[in-house]
């Protein structure tokens, strides 16, 4: 019930930059803590929030804002498509899930939050400025810009890092160079790793991570430690994939070299996909997605499992 009260209070006093169209919940409980009142996980796999962010629905690419008072996931049905949607967490309480502001469009997946939390990136189909037809063969980058009432409209993230076929999940380091998955003509397999720095303001034109990263396969979803001192990718049809595709650690050393992508290994992966990996601005979780119990949720893990690889 306070919750309710809660929510109907920020939005009469935020406005519509706060939150859209409130998805069919039903009695959403008072939760509190860090992490909507679960109980953190060890180094074996827990789904996150049962009966609360993981349903019997599809739930995927998670990340909390900075400041731990947000968490955005992306839900999808065959009704709507695919929706950002967010809980806050207001006077320690956290409240029902939302459609973010900013997700307007039923093809929106994929967040990410900039270090100082000003900026929320994401992946979409949605027309680019000037265009009245969808996207029909890849994704878009796009971005919102903090604002009191929430987040602005949102805005395409430009030519320069959107110049190739398809462009998604996009991660960003502490000094914000975006990491993100393209699809380009130039790349080594299916899908690459990219990279585009921030001078002065301006994203500059993407950096393919090499053949050490990438390679004939599918390099996915990616996740950049803020001190780009490793990143976590989802990789599809290596040998030692245990099967839909598996999640990956790659670490950079002091002469900038990326080191081959090392599999998780089986307590993390299934034998169905897992990918959307996310590490909490903490440092202490490993946040993921996978369909090992069916259409897809969120699962988290003890960030141990990333250093006992280093080195290995």
């Amino acid at each position: 019930m306070r919750s309710t009260f809660v929510k109907l209070f920020l939005c009469l006093v935020l406005g519509p930059g706060y939150a859209t169209a409130t998805p069919d919940i039903v009695d959403w409980p008072d939760v509190s803590g860090p992490y909507l009142g679960q109980k953190p996980p060890s180094d074996v796999p827990e789904i996150f929030a049962p009966n609360l962010i993981s349903t019997d629905k599809s739930e995927i690419g998670s990340v909390f804002s900075p400041d731990h008072t947000e968490f955005y996931f992306t839900t999808w049905t065959t009704e709507s498509g695919t929706k950002i949607m967010v809980t806050r967490r207001v006077d320690g309480i956290w409240l029902a899930p939302e459609v973010a502001s900013f997700s307007n469009h039923r093809s929106d997946v994929d967040v990410a939050i900039s270090n100082d939390g000003e900026r929320i990136f994401f992946g979409t189909r949605r027309p680019r400025p000037g265009e009245t037809e969808d996207r029909q063969d890849g994704f878009d980058i796009w971005y919102a810009n903090r604002i009191a009432a929430g987040w602005s409209e949102e805005e395409f993230l430009g030519p320069v890092v959107n110049s190739g076929k398809s462009q998604v999940y996009p991660t960003v380091a502490s000094n914000g160079t975006l990491y993100f998955q393209a699809v380009r003509k130039e790349g080594y397999g299916k899908a690459d790793i990219y990279r585009s720095r921030l001078v002065d303001g301006i994203y500059q034109t993407p950096e393919n991570l090499g053949p050490i990263v990438n390679s004939e396969h599918y390099e996915g979803d990616v996740y950049i430690a803020p001190d780009e001192s490793y990143m976590i990718i989802s990789i599809y049809g290596r040998n030692d994939d245990f099967g839909g595709g598996d999640l990956y650690v790659s670490f950079q050393d002091s002469e900038n070299e990326w080191s081959p992508p090392k599999n998780l290994g089986p307590t993390i992966n299934s034998n169905k996909r897992d990918f959307c990996p996310m590490v909490t601005p903490d440092g202490k979780y490993l946040f993921f997605s996978s369909k090992r119990l069916g259409v897809g949720d969120i699962f988290w893990v003890d960030a141990s499992v990333i250093e006992a690889l280093e080195g290995g």
